[in-house]
């Protein structure tokens, strides 16, 4: 079983495994999926939700930091505290400034707008999250032959330039470009505000109730943990899963016949 929680975990059960998350919520579900995290069908996922046609690939505000020979991205996120009011104000702004030549923006959320153009570009690019505080020339260079998005990446960081002082956001990183596969035949059980993305993903979406069966689902997608009752959330934790927080993942086995015993025997005693 997979449990995918859109928050932060603050403390780790013992004898868990250290897994990697990918730091936001439907990008652990996509890997929970069994989707590449170094290039996800974010936009994909995100056009359909919106039922965009064409297609449309992830803008995400970041703040870089340069040398003379070398860039990375240092903030993103969270980290760059950035209100919806700033991002929809930069979001305006670089739709006027994209509709000259043709491009068409369309807002989802603070971290992430989506973008098409009048011709498909390819791309090749990784999340964000997986290129923060690294070299990011070796990205440069491969994300296309045509070198449209690293012209694209320029301007953008120009314009952000001529509006100093007026946010940390420094420049945009363009990705999650490949495609989503056919639906899923499997169990996942989401409550309300992830069923319709749930929905574009599997052919088995249940939204969750305090009488559902755990142990028939395969994804559990929540807000938030305390969403489950009381008994549920302690049955979860009896049982094997790979848990999936914005913070960190883990997974953990279920306690076996012995362990159940031994403590049995203690508490009796």
């Amino acid at each position: 079983m997979h449990v995918v929680i859109d928050s932060e975990c603050d403390a780790i059960p013992e004898q868990a495994k250290s897994l990697n998350s990918e730091g936001r919520v439907l990008l652990n579900l996509l890997q929970s999926l069994g989707y590449a995290p170094d290039n996800p069908p974010f936009a994909d996922l995100l056009r359909q939700y919106h039922n965009l046609e064409g297609e449309w690939i992830v803008l995400t505000p970041v703040h870089w930091e340069a040398t003379h020979n070398d860039a990375m991205i240092v903030a993103l996120g969270k980290d760059l505290q950035l209100t919806e009011n700033d991002s929809k104000l930069w979001f305006d702004l670089f739709s006027e400034y994209l509709a000259e030549e043709g491009a068409v923006l369309h807002y989802h959320d603070a971290e992430n707008w989506l973008i098409h153009t009048n011709q498909p570009y390819p791309l090749n690019a990784k999340p964000p999250q997986r290129l923060l505080h690294r070299s990011l020339m070796p990205e440069l260079a491969q994300l296309d032959n045509s070198m449209h998005w690293q012209k694209f990446i320029t301007e953008s960081q120009m314009l952000f330039a001529s509006k100093p002082n007026q946010s940390f956001i420094n420049g945009l990183w363009v990705w999650g470009n490949s495609k989503l596969k056919e639906k899923q035949p499997l169990h996942i059980c989401v409550d309300a505000h992830f069923f319709p993305f749930a929905e574009l993903l599997s052919t088995q979406v249940t939204l969750y109730t305090p009488e559902i069966t755990l142990k028939e689902q395969q994804i559990i997608l929540l807000s938030e943990l305390s969403t489950l009752s009381k008994p549920h959330q302690e049955e979860l934790k009896k049982m094997s899963a790979q848990w999936y927080w914005n913070n960190t993942a883990y997974s953990v086995g279920s306690e076996n016949w012995f362990v159940r015993l031994w403590r049995k025997i203690i508490h009796a005693n």
